[in-house]
């Protein structure tokens, strides 16, 4: 007699089947994506476009995501937080935790606009403070504490310093991304920033126009 298997194994090795092709399509939607909107920006790229580089229907597209904003969200916050990551390898090296900060902050608002996608992430996406914090902000908070336990940052207040950053640091983003400010400029504001924190101004401005190398790319 055949040996039988149980139904209820047979109902969860197809489930996992049927997870594991919805994963790859998914996968395979973002990935393209992803490319289409990196050779020609956000805007240009249509739901159309990326379905058919993904070799599935327009419909299929809407049964892994609602829009393209759903699209974008992910993307975009896996290429910040690579950001935030290649940024933390630099200011690893630095023990002055306002050098640390101020590097950190000049490295950061000079890349972000060379990385459309996360630029999008930050400014376009909605709540851009939320957005920073899921990027970008994680580590500035950390380095921020860290600088207070060190007794080199003089923070009263953490949530309202908290947040009086991440507003500063948002609109010097889109100030300099409309054209509005200069690249100097970004150094500028680093050292108002560290003034926030507590630093003296002249020291502040000291660290803030320190020469800085050029962030290279590099693998997330």
């Amino acid at each position: 007699m055949a040996e039988t298997r149980p139904i209820a194994a047979d109902v969860g090795e197809e489930g996992g089947r049927v997870a594991r092709r919805r994963a790859k399509v998914r996968q395979r939607i973002l990935a393209v994506a992803e490319q289409l909107m990196v050779e020609r920006g956000v805007d240009a790229v249509t739901i159309d476009e990326i379905a058919a580089a993904a070799d599935i229907a327009r419909r299929s597209f809407y049964h892994y995501f609602d829009s393209k904003h759903d699209v974008l969200v992910p993307i975009a916050r896996s290429r910040t937080k690579a950001l935030n990551r290649r940024v933390d390898r630099i200011v690893a090296k630095l023990d002055d935790p306002a050098q640390v900060m101020a590097t950190a902050i000049r490295y950061t608002l000079r890349a972000l606009p060379e990385d459309p996608l996360c630029c999008w992430f930050v400014l376009k996406s909605g709540l851009p403070q939320e957005r920073l914090q899921e990027g970008v902000g994680e580590s500035a908070m950390r380095d921020a504490m860290r600088g207070v336990e060190a007794g080199r940052f003089r923070i009263d207040n953490p949530e309202v310093i908290g947040l009086a950053l991440a507003g500063a640091f948002i609109s010097v983003l889109s100030a300099y991304v409309d054209g509005k400010l200069a690249e100097a400029d970004l150094d500028d504001a680093a050292e108002h920033m560290l003034r926030m924190l507590g630093i003296e101004a002249d020291e502040a401005d000291e660290i803030a126009h320190r020469p800085l190398r050029r962030l290279r790319r590099s693998a997330a």
